[in-house]
């Protein structure tokens, strides 16, 4: 018995260990380059990263977890995590570019009667193209409707090309500066509102945040410095930011009680 105790709590260790999670750091490439801008997620912990410029990454993972890779111009790729993954070196994970196949053209012969006026009579009427602001290429044609706030900014600031004393007047009156804080709040409350009505079955579940306090933890995530709002157009990127703010959240509401 005393010899065996020894075995057991070894591969009880060496269980736990292969259990931990650990950081992963690779390189997502192709034949020729590396890619930047490729989702890695981990389709076991649901857990995702961007791969940056050099195409280097990180994302923690166990052994037996399996990474979903994903671009636009690749094939999508699965890796099955293995203890040989991790390596000083770093793991490379290659990438196939997609192949673009056209279709085909059937060409047929011509029905010409050999008759001008006949053949004239058959030719379809063109169909003329539409008449608007972006076809005249009419100044701000085709840009994006302005938002109020953005609208009282913009011509609070661009009276200056005109004259300068309205322009000076928004600034020495502060209303210019109360403008922009109102954008400011504005655009914060969009960002929450986004975000709650596309994680709101999430937020419970997923990231372990209970429903009094819902608001208040989107409010905590809109604050934080690393918030940029690109990110609300980005989900991949938006749920590991997520991810690691309910943790900061949840145990700061634990020291708290």
């Amino acid at each position: 018995m005393k010899k065996t105790l020894p075995l057991i709590l070894f591969f009880f260790t060496v269980l736990l260990y292969s259990q931990e999670q650990r950081a992963l750091f690779g390189t997502v490439m192709d034949s020729l380059k590396v890619i930047p801008n490729v989702h890695i997620v981990n389709l076991n912990s649901k857990q995702g990263t961007i791969s940056a410029d050099d195409g280097s990454f990180k994302i923690f993972v166990k052994v037996g977890d399996t990474l979903a890779l994903s671009s636009i111009q690749y094939q999508k790729r699965k890796y099955n995590v293995r203890n040989n993954s991790f390596s000083f070196q770093g793991l490379d994970l290659y990438l196939i570019s997609k192949v673009y196949v056209l279709k085909e053209i059937e060409v047929k012969r011509h029905d010409l009667s050999g008759s001008l006026g006949i053949d004239i009579s058959a030719v379809p009427t063109p169909i003329m193209p539409t008449m608007n602001a972006e076809a005249l290429a009419l100044p701000n044609a085709g840009r994006k409707k302005m938002k109020l706030r953005d609208r009282e900014i913009y011509t609070a600031i661009n009276s200056q090309s005109v004259i300068s004393f309205d322009y000076l007047l928004n600034v020495l009156s502060g209303r210019l500066k109360k403008l922009r804080k109102k954008k400011k709040l504005l655009d914060a409350g969009d960002d929450v509102d986004g975000m709650f009505e596309t994680f709101k079955y999430a937020l419970d579940h997923h990231f372990n945040i209970k429903k009094e306090v819902q608001f208040t933890f989107l409010n905590f995530c809109r604050k934080d410095p690393l918030f940029n709002r690109k990110l609300m157009n980005d989900e991949l990127a938006l749920i590991a930011f997520l991810q690691i703010k309910s943790k900061e959240f949840n145990a700061l509401n634990t020291a708290n009680k």
